[in-house]
């Protein structure tokens, strides 16, 4: 099956769209660990 161009624009499309949520996801959990061992070494 040949890809043409426009479904390689859409893949392509795709794919950025899944980094970015990846990207978010990383984030959020980097976020929630630094909270948690803020809270934690306050005593908290």
């Amino acid at each position: 099956m040949v890809m043409t161009g426009e479904d390689e624009k859409e893949r392509l499309r795709r794919q950025r769209k899944k980094n970015w949520a990846l990207l978010a996801a990383l984030m959020a959990f980097v976020v929630i660990v630094y909270i948690v061992s803020i809270i934690r070494m306050g005593g908290g």
